[in-house]
């Protein structure tokens, strides 16, 4: 017997009843035919007499068959109506104990009543119901086996749609995001990369056409000056900006194992703001494909920017960690908690995407900060 799997429907298990009381019915009504032949045929039973009289081949041949087909009923209808195939193994045995108990007595009532066996006889009505007993639950079990086949065959095709549908998800959210990367490093080239340069560029004619006219000593000195300006600016656009956006396009380090492309992401993190990271049993490299790795990555990043965006934070703490076949990474700060049913647009699409690999992520409230902890199977 096999209980209904998690997720099943009403209609699912009214579906299943209906199965099991067609597949009772049908493997019942060779059973019935069966047996009404092997009495007359094979054992050569005395017929029934009504009224004195003995009941002809075909007369007797159809109250046989009558009985043993109301019987059939009897043992569908109470399989369906007790519901055995929606419990567990010991209950469904004891019930499917009980109909088929019921089944064989309602058939011998029967067969006494309509004279198949002589009243004068009970030993004989009661050798043959023992005899339907095993039978009925011969016909239960292979009815209810066939019903937790129907089940497993309907459960593995409603996986197999939802892990197309997972598949299909997955696919759009990793084209979403990246048309999101490419619009934010679009945005980022057109508007304050291009807007520095063009000032950087206007500060360095202005400063040609002033070495062009001759500039006293003083004039040098102010010249020197902003050209050291121009050239700070340029590291810095080098440093911050353009390592902002190769990093947003590929994590530095990625390639070398997650611990090292951790170090370098919270290497950037400004010095004012202590990071302590702590790794436990993490190899370099590590058990992860490339993808499972970015996408733990891109949870780091998240947790750091938004515990130094809306957490205020003051402290930093990075742990990343392999257990029981799991790779954890967390990120906690002290500062201030999250609000409470924050917004989690980036985190919620992070979190779709680590789910569709078999793993999780989760922003949990401390009561000084937040942390934020993700894992994948290794």
């Amino acid at each position: 017997m096999i209980r209904a799997a998690q997720g099943e429907t009403s209609a699912d298990r009214a579906a299943d009843r209906r199965l099991l009381m067609l597949t009772v019915l049908v493997i019942g009504v060779f059973f019935a035919f069966g047996a009404t032949a092997q009495s007359m045929l094979v054992h050569g039973v005395p017929a029934p007499r009504i009224g004195g009289q003995p009941l002809g081949p075909v007369a007797e041949a159809g109250l046989r068959a009558s009985i043993n087909l109301l019987t059939v009923a009897v043992l569908a209808l109470g399989a369906a109506w007790l519901r055995i195939v929606d419990r567990s193994l010991g209950a469904a045995v004891g019930l499917a104990l009980l109909v088929a108990v019921v089944a064989a007595t309602t058939r011998g009532v029967l067969q006494l009543t309509f004279g198949i066996h002589p009243s004068a006889q009970p030993s004989e009505t009661l050798h043959d119901a023992m005899t339907a007993v095993p039978v009925g639950l011969a016909v239960l079990g292979t009815a209810a086996a066939i019903v937790g086949l129907s089940r497993r065959a309907r459960s593995a095709d409603r996986e197999r749609q939802a892990a197309a549908t997972r598949a299909a998800e997955a696919l759009d959210e990793l084209q979403q995001e990246e048309i999101r990367v490419r619009r934010e490093v679009a945005d980022t080239l057109h508007g304050t990369l291009q807007n520095r340069f063009v000032m950087l560029a206007a500060s360095l004619a202005e400063i040609g056409t002033q070495l062009e006219s001759g500039v006293d000593a003083a004039g040098s000195r102010a010249l020197a000056e902003r050209l050291r300006a121009v050239r700070i600016e340029l590291d810095e656009l080098r440093e911050r900006e353009l390592r902002s956006l190769s990093s947003a396009l590929y994590p530095e380090a990625l390639d070398r194992g997650l611990v090292p492309a951790a170090r370098a992401l919270v290497a950037r993190i400004p010095p004012s703001i202590p990071v302590r990271v702590s790794v436990d049993d993490v190899p370099v490299p590590d058990p992860l494909d490339r993808t499972s790795r970015l996408l733990l990555v891109r949870a780091i990043e998240e947790g750091v920017s938004n515990a130094l965006r809306h957490g205020e934070a003051s402290e930093l703490a990075l742990r990343l960690e392999v257990r029981d076949g799991r790779v954890l990474a967390e990120v906690r700060h002290l500062g201030a908690a999250p609000v409470e049913n924050p917004e989690l647009s980036g985190l919620a699409r992070l979190g779709s995407r680590i789910s569709d690999r078999g793993g999780a992520l989760d922003l949990q409230p401390k009561p000084d900060g937040a942390a934020l902890r993700a894992w994948l199977p290794a």
